[in-house]
């Protein structure tokens, strides 16, 4: 049985289109929500895909903010293999915003998709073992 850590939802009047995945924030709201989740205790990271050309740059962006352990490749696979340590790693609740998600799916649709498809797995996947990660998109959404 999975302990539950503190769970924070996000404020629906920031998110674009509704309070499903994935989570759509427009640029112009990002600092409400950031004050938002951080006054309710979440860690806050931003990672940056925009130039991104594969997989391995997108975990590379994130490997770069978050702990991992040495021994983790670039590649879901890995990550997946190394979630255990991963999780005694990160602090939870923890915020991801992704920024360039949309010049990610112009450029490299199949990458840009992949991401979402895998982040939200991720976090289903912390759901499941008791701690919140959520993936927040950022852009000049309509």
């Amino acid at each position: 049985m999975a302990m539950v850590t503190q769970w924070i939802n996000l404020p629906r009047p920031l998110l674009v289109g509704g309070p499903a995945e994935p989570y759509l924030v427009n640029e112009v709201r990002l600092s409400e929500l950031r004050d938002f989740v951080t006054a309710a205790g979440a860690t806050w990271v931003t990672v940056d895909i925009a130039s991104v050309d594969g997989t391995g740059a997108v975990i590379d962006a994130l490997k770069s903010r978050l702990p991992f352990p040495d021994w983790c490749a670039s590649s879901w696979d890995s990550m997946e293999d190394a979630f255990e340590e991963i999780r005694q790693s990160w602090s939870f609740p923890l915020v991801v915003t992704v920024q360039g998600l949309r010049s990610t799916l112009e450029k490299r649709p199949h990458v840009g998709l992949e991401v979402v498809l895998r982040l939200s797995e991720l976090c289903h996947a912390f759901s499941v073992a008791g701690d919140q990660l959520t993936v927040v998109y950022v852009d000049l959404w309509p």
